[in-house]
């Protein structure tokens, strides 16, 4: 099985839900560590159901149209417990910000602060979506009794985008500096050639 597939488990295990509601929970709840494509929800629903993982539960959504809505399954539940026992597989980072930041001596400063503004509002951003999550689990009743496991999870991804956005505004003042030089060295090279001309015409 596939890490797609223990993601649906886990989520199946809540409650039941379409793929469309599970692509939504993970892209607001997971999105600082974790994604999922229609493309790879909707196969991997169609395998765990043909495998007894999971099972389709029909109902009526609004407008009379039937949505497809899937419960886990004993089978389901075993599978995603052995899951949890296993090792966790290497980690893996890819942070396109770091690469440019690494090659950006062949780029102007001024590209790179722009780049560091989209990606210190996309982890600011991240940051509020976790702040309400958390003031939401704070407030219901953990009727699952995994609250304190999710904000664990929380905890995490909040101290991760701190971290982020420190390292930006740290990364922005150097780009800041690196810019101020580099103007600085334009005009002295600006003038230079205008203190000759003043010299010439004086001879």
């Amino acid at each position: 099985m596939r890490q797609t597939d223990y993601v649906i488990l886990g989520l199946l295990a809540e409650q039941p839900l379409s793929g469309y509601q599970i692509k939504k929970i993970i892209d607001i709840r997971f999105s600082f560590f974790w994604s999922e494509s229609f493309g790879q929800i909707f196969p991997a629903l169609k395998s765990l159901a043909s495998e007894g993982f999971v099972e389709e539960c029909p109902q009526e959504a609004s407008g009379g149209r039937a949505t497809r809505t899937y419960q886990i399954t004993p089978a389901g539940k075993a599978a995603l417990v052995d899951w949890l026992a296993q090792p966790v597989e290497k980690e893996s980072l890819r942070l396109e910000i770091l690469l440019k930041t690494y090659f950006s001596g062949y780029a102007a400063p001024e590209a790179m602060l722009t780049q560091l503004s989209a990606f210190e509002e996309s982890h600011a951003r991240q940051l509020h979506i976790l702040g309400l999550f958390q003031e939401e689990l704070l407030r219901i009743p953990d009727e699952d009794e995994n609250h304190g496991d999710i904000l664990r999870v929380i905890d995490f991804g909040q101290k991760a985008n701190r971290a982020y956005l420190d390292w930006c505004r740290e990364t922005r003042n150097y780009f800041e500096k690196k810019q101020a030089l580099q103007s600085e060295e334009r005009s002295n090279l600006d003038i230079q050639p205008q203190a000759r001309l003043r010299e010439t015409t004086k001879e």
